[in-house]
């Protein structure tokens, strides 16, 4: 008979160490340290700070440098959503001015200084656009009297106003409120979400009227009643727009 010494036994020492324990080096999983930096990388910040405005034009013609209400209007935009999520913050920022005139934070009221828009910091994607329109509003019939008839008309909702959509005729007006506002001029900044452009930044924003606005002045106690000309001309430099932007990535 063998000799039972020759017998290698489940349980000696020259069997290999069980497939068990290979699996449990397993278990420790390498991707676990990932977790902790999704949960505490936050979506991306932006905010956006009015600094000034320069008035270069007001709507009203070249001789008449008369002081009226305006305002700027900016919406961020997630290019990349379905058209009802794409508005992401809109903002509006009412001031009076007149030709030659340049705004500055301080001499508007804290509540509608701009600082900053939308209330705060705005969750943001991979890039957004951010759209600046620039209007002439009036209440009643005095100024110019924007167009022969209000043809297109948008209203604000819940304090958000539409995005704005390329107007198919001359003008385009949106009602805030009991005020008709019509858009003398517009441009629109590509905003990239990414290390080169974390932190402050200040922006220049050239607002260019997009059309040819035919309209009717009537000059404050005037007995001569109503002037034809023109409120805005296509191509025209209507104002600049300096603004601060601050990223944050994290």
């Amino acid at each position: 008979m063998p000799k039972k010494s020759t017998v290698k036994r489940p349980g000696s020492s020259s069997v290999k160490p069980p497939l068990p324990s290979v699996k449990g080096k397993r278990a420790v999983r390498k991707p676990a340290p990932r977790a902790p930096r999704k949960v505490a990388r936050g979506a991306p910040q932006l905010d956006v700070s009015f600094v000034s405005i320069e008035v270069l034009h007001n709507g009203w013609p070249a001789p008449d440098k008369r002081t009226t209400d305006l305002s700027i209007v900016l919406q961020i935009e997630n290019p990349g959503a379905p058209s009802e999520n794409r508005v992401l913050a809109t903002a509006r920022l009412p001031f009076r001015a007149q030709p030659g005139d340049t705004i500055a934070k301080a001499q508007l009221s804290p509540v509608d200084s701009g600082s900053p828009f939308f209330k705060g910091p705005v969750a943001v994607s991979d890039h957004v656009n951010l759209h600046v329109r620039y209007f002439i509003e009036r209440s009643n019939a005095v100024g110019p009297i924007l167009g022969a008839a209000l043809n297109t008309v948008v209203g604000e909702v819940t304090d958000r106003i539409p995005l704005l959509p390329e107007p198919l005729r001359e003008a385009l007006h949106i009602q805030i409120g009991k005020t008709i506002a019509t858009e003398l001029a517009r441009a629109t900044v590509i905003i990239p979400v990414e290390p080169s452009m974390e932190g402050k930044h200040p922006v220049t924003v050239a607002l260019i009227s997009p059309r040819t606005i035919p309209g009717f002045y009537a000059p404050p106690g005037s007995p001569v009643g109503y002037k034809k000309g023109i409120v805005a001309t296509e191509g025209d430099l209507a104002a600049l727009l300096h603004l601060e932007l601050d990223l944050k990535l994290t």
